[in-house]
């Protein structure tokens, strides 16, 4: 019901409260996290991560693991056909999708919800980053590209299309390595144009490699 998912939410608000008040974490995790957040909301807010995204990264950094669905569903009558993998690791899903893959259909259902919260993740960050881009219109043209780092995004979306995997996988990690002022937001610049050009695989490895950016330094 309405009232016990708002009841679970409030619970886990207040035990992540609760977490960041503990002896738990150590200084420097807690400096760590709260870097992570504060990271967070303004990738979410310039349309580089989406609300899941943000959501599953702040709960990883204080510690806190997602609760699964406490849905019963009833056991299939069917004999699980050969070869059937449920692991979600076998399986190379990307981490960006949510744990509510139904285990008991078939692969033709588990790939349609997959695309379904892919399409949902591309449209969410799409629309942000439009509204972003509008409201620094209003600075000028000037003060567009200073106020508004997702100015490059079309020009990383060229890129992207002419690089081979190779020298994809080796743009992410020249990115990591240089960590400049501005590493975090050209990590999630380069995960988010992975996820619009349909590139999962590389889109995780991107999303591995920005959340340990994010732990390093405050946005600038």
């Amino acid at each position: 019901t309405t009232e016990s998912r708002s009841i679970a939410k409030g619970s886990d608000l207040l035990a992540q409260s609760d977490l960041r008040q503990s002896n738990i974490l150590s200084d420097y995790e807690r400096a760590r996290a709260i870097n992570i957040e504060k990271n967070n909301a303004r990738l979410r807010a310039l349309g580089l991560i989406s609300a899941n995204e943000e959501r599953k990264s702040n709960a990883s950094a204080w510690g806190l693991e997602e609760k699964s669905s406490n849905i019963k569903r009833k056991p299939s009558s069917r004999p699980p056909s050969e070869g059937c993998r449920k692991s979600r690791r076998l399986l190379k899903l990307s981490s960006e999708i949510s744990e509510n893959v139904v285990t008991g259909g078939n692969e033709e259902e588990r790939q349609e919800v997959i695309e379904k919260e892919r399409e949902a993740i591309v449209k969410e960050c799409r629309e942000a980053r439009q509204r972003a881009a509008m409201e620094v219109a209003r600075l000028g043209v000037e003060s567009a590209a200073r106020e508004n780092p997702t100015a490059t995004y079309e020009h990383c979306l060229m890129r992207i299309r002419s690089m081979t995997k190779k020298g994809l996988i080796n743009r992410v990690r020249s990115i990591e390595r240089a960590a400049g002022k501005h590493c975090v937001i050209k990590m999630a610049i380069f995960k988010s144009c992975l996820q619009d050009e349909n590139m999962w695989e590389l889109a995780k490895l991107a999303s591995e490699a920005l959340e340990r950016l994010k732990g390093l330094q405050s946005p600038p």
